[in-house]
């Protein structure tokens, strides 16, 4: 466990920056600045109001997560890291870029990692969205120091941790049963769900009750009790060789095979695809699921379902 908050920056070329609280704060020669840390607690946030003719006051109609933008200040100085300040300047401008390069299949954005005793570790992924604030009015080399500001963004604004991944699976050709879903943060939940070769039947269920305490029952505001929905899944053979439906659609494709193609097209039932996500603090569930048509010889088949943690600040928020 943590004494305090600890905050850390993995760059884009995998260095390495603890900056913040914990014993190694400043060990590379970067320290967080007092008084130059904006952005990095509620995800910024917009809503849509509307008013009628006649009514008193207003509605709200609609909300949604904008960009996060982020400023935060580091002095740079030798300290215990024992390189030359025009080094370490020059080490921690290059863990920051505007955007993954190009070139390399293995690039990532830069890291923000928070940690803190009681959520334990988040991260948020950010890149420059102009160029930093740094104009040390003398010669940093020779002063032995620098403060430059970060303009850094982060286009998925809501922390994340691990996915937390739970399965099940049969040896058999055809079996039942069920997998647990469950949701502590304070954001809806956009799961996935991966399968193998088989006929499956996945759940897609509505919610209802107070957070803690939702269980599967009515949605309100599409007026319907889908509590026991299911979603019949296209045939998957060898040709397939598997398939992922992704409710993230903003990235993926919602339904697609091991290879990237799209089956929406495909569905046993024209028209009817996954729905739900699963809300903010929702306890652990079980939902059925099932198969038909595995492989034999003791293959069987498995569905994993890939549950997200989003988090809209770098600490807290937990029921």
């Amino acid at each position: 466990m943590t004494a305090a908050t600890i905050v850390n920056i993995y760059g884009q070329d995998d260095s390495f920056w603890p900056v913040y609280g914990g014993a190694d704060a400043g060990s590379a020669g970067v320290y967080l600045g007092q008084d130059q840390v904006k952005g990095l607690f509620d995800t910024p946030t917009r809503t849509f109001w509307a008013q009628g003719a006649h009514q008193s006051g207003g509605t709200m109609k609609a909300q949604w997560d904008e960009i996060r933008d982020i400023s935060l200040g580091f002095h740079v100085l030798t300290g215990s890291s024992g390189r030359a300040t025009e080094d370490i300047l020059s080490r921690f401008r290059r863990a920051f870029d505007y955007r993954e390069d190009p070139w390399d299949h293995d690039a990532r954005l830069a890291r923000i990692e928070v940690i803190t005793d009681r959520s334990g570790t988040r991260c948020l992924d950010v890149q420059l969205y102009e160029a930093p604030d740094f104009n040390p009015g003398t010669d940093p080399i020779k002063a032995g120091y620098g403060n430059p500001i970060l303009p850094l963004r982060a286009g998925q604004p809501n922390w994340y941790q691990d996915d937390v991944i739970t399965s099940w699976s049969t040896t058999a050709t055809s079996g039942s049963g069920t997998i647990t879903v469950s949701n502590p943060t304070d954001q809806p939940m956009k799961q996935k769900w991966i399968i193998t070769r088989g006929d499956w039947t996945l759940p897609d269920v509505s919610w209802e009750g107070a957070p803690g305490v939702r269980v599967p029952g009515v949605d309100k505001l599409r007026g319907r009790d889908d509590r026991d929905r299911m979603i019949l899944m296209p045939t998957l053979g060898a040709i397939q060789g598997g398939a992922t439906v992704d409710l993230d659609t903003d990235k993926e494709l919602m339904v697609r095979d091991a290879h990237d193609t799209n089956l929406l097209g495909q569905m046993p039932v024209p028209g009817r695809y996954f729905l739900y996500v699963i809300p903010p603090y929702t306890p652990d569930t079980e939902l059925p699921v099932s198969v038909t048509g595995a492989r034999g010889g003791g293959v069987g088949a498995m569905v994993q379902l890939v549950q997200p943690r989003r988090w809209s600040s770098c600490m807290g928020l937990e029921l």
